[in-house]
């Protein structure tokens, strides 16, 4: 962001002129469309030159390399379709996309991959305004802790943009915590007793950075030689509302949701109700992925019409009109709901819940009610859903309802599939070689 050069390349990409076209191409052209945030993002660049496709390829690489929630595959998936618009690809070796540089920082939350358009667009506008300094000025800003929160503060931005954490701890690391929200940053300094909660919910990220650490410098004195890290397992469990319950089969992570949680699912739920037909297009590739491979699917019969409509004749083939399951009633009622199920020969090899504008809940719980219905169906489950939504999957996995199931947690069976990866895995040549293995390569389990 300092200098005009390139994370990719030799040469100069991020320019000014470069950024006032990626500007012109996202923030003056916003899609307020049924699709998730990479489908768009691509449409959106798809008619800009080479040069802003590719550093828009590479603000995305900026934009997720702090987030430890999401795979480094996911990541490196995405940056490479926006590359890919130029007509070129990245090299399969270029080491600032291996999973090392892309595994994470810390997490970014729910609400960074909800909002991860703002997010976007705040980091175009603090580069378009780093690009109108003078090069000694940038690198003032980002040489003095003060400089820099002084000029990130006076950037517009929609809301409360976690990027400027980030950023803020890539730029000062020894004086800021890998903490992305100050809603963590504020609950450890309330259980850790430096000042009551109503106090610190008044203070600036300068006072909560400066709090943080004098709390570090203080553990560490306290404890000599150690790391000292608010995240890992001595300290979190100290400010944490993740809480470990002891089964049978041994210590389990269950999360209990916040009502900030609540509030922010009912703010997405407001966003968009027409925002129905993208499940149906997921649902065909899905369809198209199972029969291509070999397999029988199934489909709801509410869906079936709309989703063949989506599906060449030839695959339709496959497609079962009854499924050829010998489970009493209340069990056949459950699976017929499912979205999409691959089977072979009379056996479950797959199921799919496609997840879009609805609290999630539905789809675990369908998957829950399948488990405990059958809890020796040894099955892989997985939960299809908009990239923006991966971190609440994992959230309503891990509540206590999910991972206290007889048998096992929800989350030892189920895992989360984007719908980004349906697409790559569906543009995959030659499915009718490949085994569903393949799916390894894509789903995302929930940390436990």
């Amino acid at each position: 962001m300092i200098e005009d050069g390139s994370v990719f390349l030799s040469s100069e990409l991020w320019t000014s002129a470069n950024v006032d076209e990626v500007s012109k191409a996202f923030i003056g052209n916003p899609d307020f469309g049924d699709d998730g945030f990479s489908a768009k993002l691509k449409g959106q660049m798809i008619a800009s030159s080479a040069d802003a496709q590719r550093l828009m390829s590479e603000m995305l690489w900026a934009l997720l390399l702090f987030p430890s929630n999401m795979k480094a595959a996911t990541k490196r998936q995405q940056v490479r379709a926006v590359w890919a618009l130029t007509g070129e690809g990245l090299p399969d070796a270029q080491p600032l996309l291996s999973d090392r540089v892309l595994a994470g920082i810390g997490s970014g939350g729910p609400g960074f991959n909800n909002y991860r358009p703002d997010e976007l667009e705040f980091l175009i506008c603090l580069t378009g305004d780093l690009k109108r300094r003078s090069i000694e000025a940038r690198r003032e800003i980002f040489g003095d802790y003060d400089a820099f929160v002084l000029w990130i503060g006076q950037v517009p931005r929609k809301g409360s943009r976690q990027f400027r954490h980030m950023l803020r701890f890539f730029a000062f690391p020894d004086v800021v915590e890998r903490i992305s929200s100050n809603r963590d940053r504020r609950k450890i300094l309330d259980a850790f007793g430096v000042a009551a909660s109503k106090t610190i919910k008044t203070w600036s990220d300068t006072d909560l950075d400066k709090a943080l650490k004098k709390l570090r410098d203080d553990l560490q004195q306290q404890r000599p030689g150690e790391t000292i890290d608010f995240y890992d397992s001595a300290l979190k469990p100290r400010w944490s509302k993740d809480q470990k319950i002891k089964t049978a089969d041994g210590e389990v992570t269950v999360i209990v949701p916040s009502d900030d949680d609540e509030e922010e699912e009912q703010e997405l739920s407001k966003v968009g109700s027409s925002e129905l037909r993208p499940s149906f297009h997921v649902q065909a590739k899905l369809a198209e992925i199972g029969v291509r491979m070999g397999f029988k699917v199934w489909l709801p019969r509410s869906d079936k019409g709309r989703v063949c409509d989506l599906v060449a004749k030839a695959d339709q083939v496959g497609f079962l009109e009854d499924l050829p399951l010998n489970y009493e009633k209340t069990t056949l009622d459950t699976i017929e709901q499912i979205d999409v199920i691959w089977l072979r020969g009379r056996s479950i090899v797959r199921a799919f819940e496609v997840e879009h504008t609805t609290a999630i809940y539905s789809g675990l719980l369908r998957m829950a009610d399948l488990l405990a219905l059958q809890p020796n169906m040894d099955i892989r489950l997985h939960i299809v859903a908009p990239d923006e939504r991966r971190d609440k999957v994992f959230r309503e996995m891990l509540r206590p309802v999910f991972s206290l199931l007889d048998r096992r947690p929800l989350s030892k069976s189920c895992t989360f599939i984007s719908y980004e990866s349906v697409s790559a895995i569906r543009n995959i040549e030659h499915l009718a070689h490949l085994n569903d293995t393949v799916i390894a390569e894509y789903e995302e389990e929930a940390e436990a």
